[in-house]
């Protein structure tokens, strides 16, 4: 066990300790070493492995006339705990995350699965909801556009079933909602509807299906093909009306050699309850609030190459092109797109992004299409992480 996790492992005794006051007196007077081999002896016991990671970042924005005083920021950007095991046929999954950067800590995911049978697994609590390319839409550090509108990498609170026979991937769940249950929280990880004031909508009673199937090429490599589709409620806060959403995506992703190609094209469109939030929705993570359109279309193409190398403790380099545009439908709005050129670096646990962020319109990126000013902005973002 390494000293890392021997430290994560007693930080997370001492939390237990804060909120069990009562422990037995070799427990509170234990050294490090004997608290990490009896917490070691119960990872081997109970089945369930601790990890996490530890990220720094550092970006340099060209819209911030201080970032480019300073020569931009350097922060400690992410820290996580990881806890995952199997009892049986059960399967334990959690993973919780603060973010000094931005002042709140929240959960990622946490759910207990089961398998059923070899493909069939079941899971309750908050996981990945079912939608478009996964686990991502991007191979960049910053995401596509797609994240900022809620429909990459979302996590909610619920119910879903994953059925993988053979080539196939069919994945249906229900979502009672997001998953912190308060929509006025906006320390979170997922982006969801908020209501920070402005916003009045939270989600409420999501469903989504999922379908993929995978051909494979032989020696070329194999490309999946999917169909996803997500309709569900909303619910608002002053008048007690309810709305709804729904969005729908087909995806590609090629597997071709080094390549990895990401083709995938979604609708999403809220008809809320109050006629006074007009085309606009409410959304909020990382402690911000933004407006996006109500309804748009999105579409994503992206294309890596990973090249083996041998560079000291360097084992490979991916580089890549990510590219998103969002076309809002209302005429008031403008168009959003995204580019991200970078490369991600593996040296054993530490892997390291380095990305050029250029976009218009885009949120996240001091521009938002729903309040257009036609100006690209361009970010030099690079995040360090050790993950153990």
């Amino acid at each position: 066990m390494s000293v890392i996790q021997k430290l994560v492992l007693c930080g997370c005794l001492a939390l237990c300790m804060a909120f069990a006051p009562v422990l037995p007196a070799s427990a509170e007077t234990s050294t490090v070493d004997q608290l990490a081999e009896r917490l070691t002896k119960l990872e081997e016991a109970a089945g369930i492995r601790v990890g996490g990671a530890l990220r720094v970042n550092y970006g340099l924005t060209d819209w911030s006339e201080s970032s480019k005083d300073k020569g931009g920021d350097f922060a400690f950007d992410t820290f996580r705990l990881d806890l995952n095991g199997e009892v049986g046929k059960m399967i334990l999954s959690a993973q919780y995350r603060w973010y000094p950067e931005y002042d709140f800590d929240t959960i990622h995911h946490g759910y207990i699965g089961y398998n059923f049978t070899e493909d069939l697994q079941g899971q309750i609590g908050v996981h990945q909801v079912p939608f478009g390319i996964q686990p991502y839409a991007s191979h960049n550090f910053w995401f596509s556009g797609a994240y900022y509108v809620g429909l990459e990498d979302d996590y909610d609170m619920g119910l879903k079933l994953l059925y993988t026979p053979g080539p196939w991937g069919i994945t249906a769940a229900f979502y009672k909602n997001a998953e912190l249950g308060n929509p006025s929280e906006l320390g979170r990880y997922s982006v969801d509807l908020v209501t920070d004031g402005t916003g009045l909508n939270e989600e409420v009673n999501q469903e989504n299906l999922r379908v993929a199937y995978t051909f494979e090429h032989g020696d070329l490599g194999s490309t999946e093909l999917g169909l996803s589709g997500e309709y569900g409620q909303t619910y608002n806060a002053n008048s007690g009306g309810k709305g709804d959403h729904w969005a729908g995506a087909a995806h590609l992703v090629g597997n071709y050699g080094n390549f990895n190609l990401h083709l995938e094209y979604a609708e999403y469109d809220y008809d809320l309850a109050d006629p006074a939030d007009g085309d606009t929705i409410r959304l909020g993570a990382y402690s911000f609030a933004w407006d996006a359109p109500a309804e748009a279309s999105i579409g994503i193409v992206n294309l890596a190459y990973t090249v083996p190398v041998s560079w000291g403790p360097i084992s490979s380099v991916t580089l890549y092109s990510d590219n998103t545009i969002i076309e809002p439908e209302a005429g008031a709005f403008d168009t959003a797109w995204q580019n991200v050129l970078g490369a991600m670096i593996a040296a054993g646990p530490v892997y390291t992004y380095v990305d050029v962020i250029s976009g218009e319109n885009m949120i996240f990126m001091n521009g938002n299409p729903t309040a257009p000013d036609g100006e690209r902005n361009t970010r030099l973002n690079i995040n360090f992480g050790y993950y153990f």
